[in-house]
């Protein structure tokens, strides 16, 4: 179903008004902070999860055991306590469960690739409208805080909008008008679309709250063999755009992502000197910090950290902790 014009008109409204049309509650924080009320959304810099959906824990079948392959894992534990740990955005993968059947209700999320005789989801998958209303029941826990998603599509757009129908989340969907400021978060809170949703994909005016990824955005490269070959370049997107995601995983000799070395780059001094670097290389803050293997390191007290300060020249706060 795609959304009427009228809709799309009224979910656009909020948009197009200024930040000030808002007035911040100083009494109740966003994303668990006052001070990011205040902070429009290309401000504020978010812990992200590189393909979140795939973790060692998911357990289909409900034998007690679970049933990702480990080489398409990228998590050992889920999007559920990735969530519960403090991560606010993530990047999952959408792909018909089974190949054949193109039906909406068959979306699912996965990781893998096509350029061998196994499809992605037969490493492992999870179903997308369970995934979605997991998400959608945190978000419920949690009505102050902003949540992201950067999904790369294998399917089309009709299934995205089916499952996210289904799950709640389409009525917390916002809309970005290309090239126009974001408003704050204390803006999106109010107005109750607090959900933004990258694709990569192109933008389709039918599905105009599905936002290009490469269009509003760009990226670092991502997967080094060694924390020695990690850069702050830009890898692709549109780099005039302030919304940027600093890819921060390795990947072993054959491109898979591994957890050796993961206590390393996602280790507090060694991920918040890296931000700060880039930072001071772009010139402006990345709006995601992206980790494989989240649990190993601190990379959320890493972007707390990040968010009390102005400037990466600041003087750097005495370390942030989620304790």
């Amino acid at each position: 179903m795609k959304l009427p014009l009228g809709v799309i008109l009224i979910l656009l409204i909020p948009t197009l008004l200024p930040a000030s049309y808002i007035s911040t509650d100083n009494q109740l924080p966003c994303n668990d902070s006052v001070e990011l009320c205040s902070r429009p959304y290309d401000q504020v810099t978010f812990p992200e999860t590189h393909n979140a959906h795939a973790s060692l824990d998911i357990d289909n079948d409900g034998d007690g055991s679970g049933d990702w392959v480990v080489y398409a894992a990228n998590h050992r534990l889920n999007m559920s306590q990735q969530y519960d740990a403090g991560y606010r955005a993530f990047m999952i993968d959408a792909h018909h469960r089974v190949p054949e059947i193109t039906d909406p209700v068959n979306t699912s999320f996965c990781h893998g690739t096509y350029s061998i005789s196994f499809d992605p989801c037969a490493y492992g998958y999870q179903d997308g409208i369970e995934l979605l209303s997991r998400l959608h029941d945190k978000m419920n826990e949690t009505p102050r805080d902003v949540v992201t998603l950067l999904i790369e599509v294998h399917v089309p757009y009709e299934n995205l909008e089916y499952i996210f129908e289904e799950s709640g989340l389409l009525d917390l969907v916002f809309i970005h008008p290309m090239d126009a400021p974001w408003p704050t978060l204390e803006h999106m809170i109010y107005r109750g679309q607090r959900l933004v949703v990258f694709v990569e994909g192109p933008n389709d005016l039918a599905y105009p709250w599905l936002h290009d990824f490469g269009a509003h955005g760009w990226t670092t490269d991502y997967a080094e063999r060694e924390s020695s070959s990690m850069r702050c370049d830009y890898h692709r997107g549109d780099s005039n755009q302030r919304v940027w995601h600093l890819n921060n995983w390795l990947s072993n000799e054959q491109g898979l992502s591994t957890w050796l070395g993961a206590a390393e780059v996602n280790d507090y001094d060694f991920l918040l000197n890296r931000t700060l670097d880039c930072w001071e290389q772009h010139g402006q803050r990345p709006t995601f910090v992206a980790v494989d293997w989240w649990t190993e390191g601190d990379a959320v007290n890493v972007t707390r950290t990040i968010n009390e300060m102005n400037h990466w020249s600041d003087d750097i706060p005495l370390r942030s902790t989620t304790d």
